[in-house]
């Protein structure tokens, strides 16, 4: 049934509280911890203002955790005698579907069980949304908690300490080859999608590595297209190996770096392919004694300055590529130009709050958006049912997640206008000592950093 007292995180408070606190309750029970938890919950019936019953669910889930943090007392859930059955057996169903395996009666399996019921009514409330463009379910992280996800965004973009490209040595930097680009792009490009190394989904898991899977994701993808001898390159090196001495895009491996510096590394070092060392997820050890050497090289580099980055003469990445363009910052054009024309494009997004996304076109971020993900552009169109152009994103949560573990974005062809602030670069944008607020466009701020590799053209 569905619970409908009153003042169930009273009967919580009682269970757990004992005769410690027999003093303060009257002789109705618990009408003073009742006036104590109103107020801090807001969660309570009452009969003018009835609960949705998700909401008594997600009550009686996080009641415990509420009062726990609140109070300075532990609570511990009886979940027999404060969950409704048939939510118990929804969570057991989603642990099966996602292969979880949580021990019941466990802190950890309240703590999932709280975050699960909070999820849902979260995606309830999404699909509540009039003329809504997308829709919300509960996904294979769902049961995480928010720190858990910033961890897995772990990419804070590309933004330089010196601004421009003025950190940059003379002849490092060559015209941007999508800017000069004169043809035209068609409404809807999704070549792509029909390479096979996309159809193979990659899990970054619990580590900040988006920066270096979706790195190898293009890499690969780019080296089907122009049938390159080196057809897969290992994300996990770029995590254990990628120097970030400058703390760009966080504290480096699975603490966060940018694309870009993964893309420097694979011009200056012989990345092994991803069955000589396979991705396991964490900070692994750098095995290459040439490391130290060459990241010196480059160390006075600025590599995220716009525009092109070629390899020396000598590097070993030119048997495989002759360089890596950044893009132009917020501009609409270049980006479509890039994905026409070269292959798929990392891009970075504000993926805050992509965790409940499950189908259709979303378009729900913040117009000040932070950045904190990187992804894989793999093409772009227009759905027709919903009158509305998206960017077609291939993420690394996995192929549970999203459409198949993708997302379509809203793209419109004014999106280089569509901008805000990123207020908040320090945590999301940027190297140490880098600006204190940068312009990001496009839906999820996704014009704003944008890299592609330049590969050799089949002989």
């Amino acid at each position: 049934m569905i619970l409908n007292s009153t003042c169930v995180v009273c009967r919580l408070l009682s269970r757990s509280l004992g005769s410690s606190t027999a003093s303060d309750l009257d002789a109705s029970g618990n009408e003073i911890f009742c006036n104590l938890a109103a107020p801090i919950c807001g969660l309570l019936e009452h009969p003018k203002h009835p609960m949705h019953p998700m909401h008594s669910y997600l009550f009686v889930a996080i009641a415990p955790l509420l009062i726990q943090q609140m109070l300075g007392v532990e609570v511990q859930a009886h979940p027999h005698d404060t969950h409704d059955e048939a939510l118990l057996h929804k969570f057991g169903d989603y642990m099966r579907k996602y292969n979880k395996d949580y021990v019941k009666g466990t802190e950890e399996y309240h703590r999932r069980l709280a975050r699960f019921v909070q999820s849902a009514a979260e995606a309830e409330r999404w699909n509540q949304r009039p003329d809504r463009l997308w829709t919300a379910g509960v996904g294979p992280l769902a049961d995480r908690s928010e720190e858990e996800l910033q961890s897995m965004r772990g990419y804070f973009g590309s933004a330089s300490g010196v601004g421009g490209t003025s950190g940059a040595p003379r002849g490092f930097l060559r015209a941007s080859l999508a800017q000069l680009s004169t043809s035209e792009t068609p409404e809807q490009f999704l070549n792509w999608t029909s390479l096979k190394t996309l159809t193979n989904v990659r899990d970054q898991g619990g580590c900040g590595s988006c920066w270096a899977v979706t790195a190898t994701t293009v890499l690969d993808s780019h080296a089907e297209i122009y049938k390159s001898g080196q057809r897969s390159f290992s994300a996990q090196e770029l995590v254990s190996c990628v120097p970030n001495a400058r703390k760009c895009g966080g504290t480096g491996k699975c603490g966060g770096a940018t694309v870009e510096l993964a893309f420097q590394y694979v011009m200056e070092h012989p990345l092994q392919t991803d069955t000589e060392i396979p991705y396991d997820g964490v900070d692994g050890t750098c095995s290459h004694s040439s490391l130290i050497q060459r990241s010196k090289r480059s160390s006075d580099l600025d590599v995220a300055a716009v525009g092109f980055h070629g390899a020396s003469s000598d590097a070993p990445g030119m048997q495989i590529m002759h360089g890596w363009e950044r893009l132009p910052e917020n501009a609409y054009l270049p980006l479509l130009h890039a994905i026409y024309e070269r292959g798929p494009v990392a891009v970075s997004v504000d993926a805050s709050k992509w965790s409940s996304y499950e189908s259709g076109i979303f378009d729900s971020c913040d117009q000040d958006a932070v950045i904190n993900h990187a992804v894989t552009l793999i093409g772009y169109g227009k759905d027709k049912s919903l009158n509305a152009g998206y960017y077609l994103i291939q993420n690394s949560w996995g192929p549970s997640w999203g459409e198949d573990g993708k997302i379509r974005m809203l793209r419109q062809d004014e999106d280089d206008r569509n901008c805000g602030i990123d207020h908040q670069p320090q945590e999301g944008t940027g190297c140490e000592g880098g600006p204190k607020e940068v312009k990001v466009c496009g839906m999820c701020g996704i014009l704003y950093d944008n890299a592609v590799p330049h590969f050799r053209h089949p002989a």
